[in-house]
């Protein structure tokens, strides 16, 4: 599933150059679309500008949808890829998807994981479990099962509870030393915030 909504920020900011920002988000959710896409170009277009990379994700998000305007599936991948190149994580998210369905892009699953990655990297949940995804089947990179488990579990921990699925099928994938190995090695990631399978040992005296 795509990230759909547009960024609300709560916080005020002290910055003068950030009120556009704030005043084409109030323009959006009173539904002058028109008057807020200028808003949000004329902060994307600030380098200076703090909001720029959420900027440019919103206006992404208004022209693949086509919310309140003709949908422009072009300018759409100029926003998200601009916005990406900024580290913004929804919109490397959000492109990653499109890479790895080739919706609207010539399918590219290489290109999906490195977005993905970027965006899990700095706390995505569902990129984490998509990446999880692509290092269980191999999908776009080498499978590996050890890494897999490992973003499983913090797609978890983030709130993913589809990851419970994975985890449990990992386990009996691999052998009860390995489990109690992977067990061992992310224990500081787990932090009993999450019940793990339990590695069954056989030393039972004769």
């Amino acid at each position: 599933m795509k990230t759909l909504l547009i960024i609300l920020i709560t916080l005020f900011a002290n910055i003068s150059y950030s009120n556009d920002y704030f005043n084409a988000l109030e323009l959006f959710n009173k539904r002058k679309i028109n008057e807020s896409v200028k808003l949000f170009q004329n902060v994307a277009k600030d380098k200076e500008n703090p909001k720029r990379s959420d900027a440019m994700f919103n206006l992404a998000i208004i022209f693949d949808n086509g919310f309140g305007i003709s949908a422009n599936k072009t300018r759409a991948l100029f926003y998200y890829e601009a916005a990406s190149e900024l580290s913004n994580i929804y919109a490397q998210y959000n492109l990653g998807w499109k890479y790895f369905n080739g919706e609207n892009v010539n399918k590219d699953v290489i290109k999906a994981f490195q977005l993905y990655k970027a965006a899990s990297d700095f706390g995505h949940p569902q990129a984490m479990y998509n990446l999880a995804h692509m290092y269980y089947s191999g999908t776009g990179t080498v499978k590996n099962l050890k890494l897999a488990y490992k973003m499983f579990l913090n797609a978890k921990i983030s709130g993913i509870d589809e990851s419970n699925y994975f985890i449990n099928k990992i386990s009996q994938e691999i052998t009860p030393q390995e489990l109690l190995v992977l067990t061992e090695e992310f224990s500081s990631l787990i932090e009993e915030k999450i019940p793990l399978p339990v590695a069954l040992e056989n030393n039972k005296s004769d």
